[in-house]
């Protein structure tokens, strides 16, 4: 692997690594503003509005993170990215089949009955 191709995965890595901490924060964020929060007096019914202009902006410059990715990865590993993802969604509903196959023709085994003797 050539220097210039590792300045590009440890670029694609540095961005990936953003748009990572930057999804954990949307999901933080979301979760914090779905937790209801006491009123100011502790008496007060809550308000009917939230504001929510941060969470928009948030959105946006994670989308913005992602089209900032496609054009700086390279095709042949956008490539082997998709033909990996492939992989793991086909090894996954192999394995969903088999566990509902398994399901479907296993019959449930008989409780095990063991006598006991009294003396």
């Amino acid at each position: 692997m050539t220097d210039e191709h590792r300045d590009a995965l440890r670029r694609v890595e540095e961005r990936l690594n953003q748009a990572s901490r930057a999804a954990e924060r949307l999901v933080d964020e979301a979760a914090q503003s779905l937790r209801p929060k006491p009123p100011p007096a502790g008496w007060q019914s809550p308000q009917e509005s939230r504001p929510g202009g941060s969470l928009s902006s948030e959105i946006e410059a994670l989308l913005g993170a992602v089209r900032a990715m496609r054009d700086v990865i390279p095709p042949e590993i956008v490539q082997r990215l998709a033909d990996a993802l492939r992989e793991l969604l086909l090894a996954l509903r192999a394995l969903i089949d088999a566990y509902i196959e398994r399901l479907e023709h296993s019959e449930p085994e008989p409780p095990k009955v063991e006598d006991i003797p009294i003396q």
